[in-house]
């Protein structure tokens, strides 16, 4: 029984560390352009998962498998900018079913994507 309740924890714990990490990790590592790229895509897709789904979720864990698929098929591609922006969208969907626990790595998200909203606004 109490396996489960570490389990969550660790998993709270991991998904608010990633986020920041993998934002950071990115604009360290890539040109503005691709983090650019990143962003939008992050945007994009959480829309449309949050506008087809609501707080469905049974159909935000469909979502989620949905992208986990679209996250190895980025890694094997070797397509960066797929990889880290379904990766962020996994963390934040994630974050999102599990609670307010996660707030932090839903406000990084948040912020990262704020960071960008011109470029949000000019690809819509």
């Amino acid at each position: 029984m109490f396996g489960i309740f570490n389990f969550k924890a660790r998993e709270i714990r991991q998904l608010n560390r990633d986020a920041s990490a993998i934002i950071e990790n990115a604009r360290e590592s890539y040109r503005s352009e691709l983090v650019r790229d990143i962003a939008v895509l992050v945007h994009q897709k959480i829309v449309e998962a949050e506008d087809n789904c609501g707080d469905d979720p049974a159909c935000l864990q469909r979502a989620l498998d949905h992208f986990r698929r679209l996250h190895r098929e980025s890694r094997k591609r070797n397509d960066h900018v797929g990889f880290t922006a379904y990766t962020l969208i996994i963390i934040y969907l994630r974050a999102g079913l599990i609670g307010p626990e996660c707030s932090p790595a839903r406000t990084a998200i948040d912020r990262f994507l704020d960071d960008w909203r011109h470029a949000l606004e000019e690809d819509n």
